[in-house]
């Protein structure tokens, strides 16, 4: 897919996300929430947030820099485009699919990996979705946000089995 879809698919989505938010009446649990966390503590969430994305893109670096070349369906520093706000809630899902095609591509050629039935795409694709999810305003959206939580953690363990394998 073009930079221009992507472009274009994270101008509806940060529209979409936004929009409920403007209703200045609406009762918004999410903006409760983060208001009664307070600014010092909502930092320092935010931090660890950050940090553990960073540890997660390491590892998909990682991942794609163990498998052969010829299977990468992407280049290992595009782990990083994580970073990229607002661009990053459609450019996950492209990091997930290519990085499971590549897991999978290796797979046919790597005995390692000859055992895997599952090459990350539901947990990733998973997360990616929950975390779109995530910003409706109202309990779907925390739910989402939580399992989305879960899922990223669940394709973590997973990219870590593979490095692992790899190494």
């Amino acid at each position: 897919m073009n930079i221009f879809t992507r472009i274009s698919l994270t101008v509806l989505l940060m529209l979409w996300a936004f929009l409920p938010y403007n209703d200045k009446e609406a009762v918004n649990p999410q903006a409760e929430l983060l208001r009664s966390i307070g600014k010092v503590n909502l930092g320092l969430i935010c931090s660890a947030f950050l940090g553990m994305v960073a540890l997660y893109c390491r590892d998909i670096q990682i991942c794609l820099e163990l498998i052969s070349p010829e299977n990468r369906k992407m280049s290992p520093k595009a782990a990083w485009r994580m970073f990229l706000l607002p661009f990053n809630f459609i450019e996950d899902f492209f990091i997930v699919i290519n990085l499971s095609n590549s897991i999978e591509a290796e797979a046919r050629v790597n005995p390692k990996l000859a055992a895997l039935k599952d090459f990350g795409m539901v947990s990733g694709i998973g997360w990616s979705i929950a975390q779109v999810l995530s910003f409706i305003p109202n309990d779907i959206g925390q739910v989402a946000g939580l399992l989305g939580f879960v899922l990223v953690l669940v394709h973590w363990i997973f990219i870590r089995k593979i490095n692992t394998l790899l190494a």
